[in-house]
């Protein structure tokens, strides 16, 4: 795979050009939010796992607790799984879209 970065007009080297990442990271907060919203929502079923498997050790409190586990693990596994998503998809407009390019030598913003 050839080099993407771009050479810095005023410096002429690739060394200290950076992608200005603004919409990277507004996809991994976006997919973040709305994985682990999902994650949760559709959380009934870890939490009916959760409380099942908690019952089994101590019935009153370990119910609670494995619903409320198996819950945040939905949660969880949700956000990350939207956190990692929308990071690339944010970072495939950033470098193929919007491409716009910091050189952090001499401060100058290009297009690349």
């Amino acid at each position: 795979m050839e080099n993407e970065t771009p050479k810095c007009p005023n410096c002429n080297g690739d060394t200290h050009v950076i992608l200005i990442n603004r919409t990277q990271k507004l996809g991994t907060a976006v997919g973040g939010v709305a994985g682990g919203a999902a994650g949760y929502a559709s959380a009934s079923s870890g939490a009916i796992c959760g409380a099942a498997i908690g019952s089994r050790f101590a019935p009153v409190i370990g119910t609670g607790m494995g619903a409320i586990t198996g819950a945040l693990a939905g949660a969880l596994a949700g956000f990350f799984a939207g956190a990692t998503i929308g990071n690339q998809v944010g970072e495939h407009i950033d470098r193929h879209i919007i491409g716009v390019w910091h050189c952090n030598r001499c401060g100058a913003e290009f297009e690349g």
